[in-house]
């Protein structure tokens, strides 16, 4: 569903995130190109949610492998865009050899731009999180309040809340309060035992954006939307609070921050939950892109030879499952093999990466972190990505010894 452009918002998407939580997914590729479902790039989720909601003037700040999310971008997604609209769909990299230190030093970078073209308002999303929202609701409910700056949030548990910034407001939805990654939560006024999280999706208007940007620029080594820019109005702007929802349910919507690797792998497995409210593959809708361009493609195709067991997987193009294999609640990325009686569980196979017969991956973690990372929560990622011996690396640890997205759910 691709609706009216909208001229008047000028759409940042943050993609220069390095990911090293993610590691070793974003050892050869920029976090925002990690796969997702099969099928999908994380990045996806946000450019769908633009093309969906009618905003044309999209451009991605990106750093971290610049090259690699362009090729991804002008491959997947410029033929798409250019069928919606004249506008390009931009990469754009800090100037120079410089760097951008930060979300808002990444915007400050391209200041010039904005006041060229002269949205607005200026809508900032992030490229690492998975969700649908339609973003015409969020700027309509800007425009109304006439608020300088509003914040989209979500409502989480508060015990999750602690690892993101959680937006305090009073009954008139003003944000009074704002609290980065706190150890105790304040909870919300309408859901004691929820805190409302900042999704790091913004809706500035164009002037209050730029004024923001110049007065706190230099104060800070690094300079970000969540500890600078976000404090700083509350005090003195007109700031609002918008709680994306799922009406017709009257629940909080999903949203979920790719923000490690265990929380990879378990927004992976939400797509297998009985009764989940996020399905990227049959919404007619609000469809998710690029993944159309498989399903008229022998490339999707997966090699399971009959005695193999599928259960609770995401199964990528070109994956080859051979006799007495079993694969339980795991990620298999393009082109894995699984080979004879191997056994999978609990893990994230990477790209290419070939499976040797009878072996046992996710069942002893002891003697999986002698041959690959395995995170915190029990996850195993096999990766052809070399690690130091003995290291910690993102919440993950290793001691190196010398259809479209095919989903299965048995």
């Amino acid at each position: 569903m691709m609706s009216a452009a909208m001229p008047s918002v000028q759409t940042l998407i943050m993609a220069g995130g390095r990911g090293d939580r993610l590691y070793p997914l974003t050892a050869s590729r920029p976090k925002p190109a990690v796969p997702f479902g099969g099928v999908f790039r994380i990045v996806d989720f946000a450019l769908s949610n633009c093309l969906n909601s009618g905003l044309a003037n999209v451009s991605l700040l990106t750093q971290y492998r610049h090259a690699e999310l362009q090729s991804y971008i002008q491959q997947s997604w410029s033929g798409l865009w250019s069928g919606f609209t004249s506008e390009p769909l931009e990469c754009v990299p800090p100037r120079g050899s410089g760097r951008y230190r930060g979300t808002a030093d990444a915007v400050f970078q391209n200041i010039e731009g904005l006041r060229h073209r002269g949205p607005e308002m200026v809508l900032i999303l992030s490229a690492d999180q998975v969700y649908q929202m339609d973003y015409r609701e969020l700027l309509s409910y800007h425009a109304s309040t006439g608020a300088d700056l509003t914040i989209s949030t979500v409502e989480h548990p508060l015990t999750a809340a602690k690892h993101f910034g959680v937006v305090q407001v009073d009954s008139g939805n003003h944000v009074v309060g704002f609290q980065e990654k706190p150890s105790t939560p304040s909870p919300s006024h309408s859901s004691p035992g929820g805190a409302l999280v900042s999704m790091g999706v913004y809706v500035f208007r164009r002037e209050t954006l730029i004024q923001a940007l110049r007065e706190n620029y230099g104060k800070h080594t690094e300079f970000d939307f969540g500890n600078h820019i976000i404090p700083s109005l509350i005090r003195s702007a007109r700031t609002r609070a918008y709680e994306f929802r799922d009406r017709a349910n009257d629940v909080p919507g999903y949203w979920r921050d790719i923000g490690t690797i265990d929380t990879y792998h378990e927004t992976n497995m939400d797509l297998f939950r009985p009764g989940t409210r996020f399905d990227p593959f049959v919404s007619s809708k609000w469809p998710s892109y690029p993944s159309s361009r498989y399903r008229s493609s022998s490339d999707v195709r997966a090699r399971l030879r009959t005695n193999c067991r599928v259960r609770r997987s995401i199964l990528s193009p070109g994956v080859h499952i051979e006799d007495g294999g079993l694969v339980e609640s795991s990620v298999l990325m393009s082109r894995v093999c699984i080979e004879r009686n191997a056994q999978i569980r609990n893990a994230i196979i990477e790209e290419g990466v070939c499976i040797p017969a009878g072996s046992k991956i996710g069942f002893d973690l002891d003697n999986d972190r002698k041959h690959h990372f395995v995170t915190e929560g029990g996850v195993v990622v096999v990766s052809q990505t070399p690690a130091p011996a003995r290291s910690s690396v993102a919440g993950a640890t290793r001691d190196i010894a010398s259809g479209p997205g095919l989903l299965h759910s048995v």
